[in-house]
């Protein structure tokens, strides 16, 4: 396996409980990775699969008691290394308290322009905290950018939201169309034709603002699909802290669909016929192996409109209005 980059969920701690957190019950066992464990995590990552970056999220990754210890390891290790947080007290914490000589990048999930909005999704006081500690990061010179989760609560301020993340200085800003995981309900899931107007008006907006746009390809036309599958092109590793590892965060709540497990000490494959790894070898006209166990209506929504379902992780960058990248 070439595996650049991996994403390792250091707890299941947190301080809030998103409505649309896809950790979901998890979240209550405060389950976090053994120091010795994530120690050695770290260490085999980039021997074995040629990892250059580490991500690291929870639950609240700033919470977990050895986060600076992780960072630091990690960058021994001549790893590049990223924190994605809530910007609350643990990250106020250690932005105040960290002492390594390079700074880890810092990804901001904001989900409204306003305390309304995102104080609705993630909590009260939550935007005020989050802003606070963002001015905090900014003084100490963390290099940040914006995650922005959009569902039928904050689509309307999306817009908003994106001119904010300019405002604040943010590098740039991911975009993530909310699928029903975790806690998020299909209800909460916006419906294809209001996401792709939403992505037009983004479009559109991204010629008036410096920041650069990360933008999930979601539903494409089937002519502009690129046919890529994290699963199948097994590229992509996501640990969490109970020690099961999955190639693609969509198949997170179906039961035992974990592709492998960490021992602690070693990657080791798992048989069966529900992991991810044997329901993304049936082929999908929508594409994406993963939503038909995910939301079966949406599926099908998909193909009426004529469309196909990209990868999660598939973006299109914009920039100055104009589409720089596509991965």
């Amino acid at each position: 396996m070439r595996v650049r980059s991996v994403d390792i969920y250091v707890t299941y701690r947190c301080n809030l409980r998103c409505a649309h957190c896809f950790v979901g019950d998890n979240l209550s066992t405060g389950r976090s990775f053994a120091h010795d464990s994530l120690a050695r995590l770290i260490a085999a990552a980039p021997r074995l699969w040629g990892t250059e970056e580490v991500t690291f999220l929870g639950g609240e990754p700033t919470l977990y008691p050895g986060i600076a210890d992780a960072v630091l390891l990690a960058q021994a290790r001549g790893l590049h290394v990223r924190i994605v947080t809530n910007g609350g007290h643990g990250f106020r914490s250690f932005v105040d308290r960290f002492e390594g000589a390079r700074l880890p990048v810092v990804g901001v999930s904001i989900d409204g322009s306003t305390p309304a909005t995102h104080d609705a999704v993630r909590g009260e006081h939550s935007f005020q905290r989050m802003r606070e500690n963002v001015e905090r990061a900014r003084e100490h010179g963390y290099e940040m950018f914006g995650i922005v989760s959009v569902s039928r609560s904050n689509a309307h301020d999306a817009g908003a939201v994106l001119a904010l993340c300019d405002r604040l200085g943010f590098g740039w800003v991911n975009v993530h169309y909310v699928s029903n995981r975790g806690f998020a309900t299909p209800e909460m899931v916006l419906p294809v034709p209001e996401w792709r107007a939403l992505v037009r008006e983004i479009k559109k907006q991204s010629a008036g603002l410096r920041i650069d746009i990360r933008l999930e390809r979601t539903f494409v036309p089937a002519g502009d699909h690129r046919r890529y599958c994290a699963v199948r092109s097994s590229d992509n590793l996501l640990f969490l802290p109970d020690g099961r590892v999955f190639m693609c965060p969509m198949f997170i709540d179906v039961p035992e669909a974990h592709s492998f497990t960490w021992s602690g000490t070693e990657l080791l494959g798992r048989p069966g016929a529900e992991t991810e790894s044997i329901l993304s070898r049936a082929e999908s006209a929508a594409h994406c192996p993963a939503m038909r166990h995910v939301n079966a209506r949406l599926n099908s929504d998909v193909l009426d409109a004529g469309l196909e379902i990209s990868c999660v992780l598939e973006k299109t960058r914009l920039s100055g209005g104009l589409v720089v990248d596509e991965k």
